[in-house]
């Protein structure tokens, strides 16, 4: 791995602990509240339908259907290792799970569970977002594979409407009260790191099945 990378990646693991620590220590911080304010002040009714509809693809049931489903796409291309490591991108329910429950910070006030939540032990804390963590994670490796082996305007199209998912769930989660948006910010961090893992092993159990793999114009 080159110096700089690894200089990245030591970087990115730093902040994670750090903001992991602090979400455990504080409940919330002054910037959070003033955020969540700004956000939940906007009216407009186009806003917050997107912020609804985006929020929306992180729900449990959803996500694993996304997974399947494109899962499936690749399995059907007999392209066997992506769909595995669109698979392992489902790792991030069980990162956020244990992240929650060790970190055990609580929700913002304005949150209430869901009675028909299948993991309330779990989701009535707030840190990391398991939203964001999907977005990031799944989103993400769908994009480095449309780099990777996409080209011209699907490429654009893939990346582009991937990108705009991960930067639009973090703000969802505030504007919807689920979250501070400290908490988003950690997912973020949290969320990078878990990729490049994701990434990294994909490069690794790829690297005999694509020995000179260059990426389409």
């Amino acid at each position: 791995m080159d110096r700089r990378v690894k200089n990245v990646v030591f970087l990115i693991a730093a902040c994670a602990v750090a903001l992991s620590l602090a979400a455990h220590f504080f409940a919330f911080f002054p910037f959070d509240l003033k955020i969540t304010s700004e956000l939940q002040e906007e009216k407009n009714p186009v806003f917050a339908l997107v912020m609804q509809d985006v929020s929306t693809l992180g729900e449990t049931w959803i996500a694993i259907l996304m997974v399947g489903a494109v899962m499936l796409f690749y399995i059907a291309r007999r392209e066997f290792l992506e769909a595995g490591f669109v698979l392992v991108t489902a790792s991030n329910f069980v990162l956020t799970s244990v992240l929650k429950v060790l970190i055990a910070r609580p929700r913002p006030p304005v949150f209430s569970l869901n009675p028909a939540d299948l993991f309330p032990m779990v989701d009535q804390y707030s840190f990391p977002s398991g939203h964001v963590l999907f977005f990031v994670s799944f989103f993400g490796f769908i994009a480095y594979l449309a780099w990777l082996h996409q080209g011209g305007r699907v490429r654009i199209l893939i990346m582009g409407s991937c990108g705009l998912l991960i930067l639009l769930i973090g703000p969802s989660r505030v504007f919807l009260g689920a979250h501070w948006a400290s908490d988003v910010l950690g997912s973020y961090v949290i969320g990078a790191l878990w990729l490049f893992l994701i990434i990294s092993g994909y490069q690794l159990a790829s690297h005999q099945k694509y020995p000179a793999q260059q990426k389409p114009e």
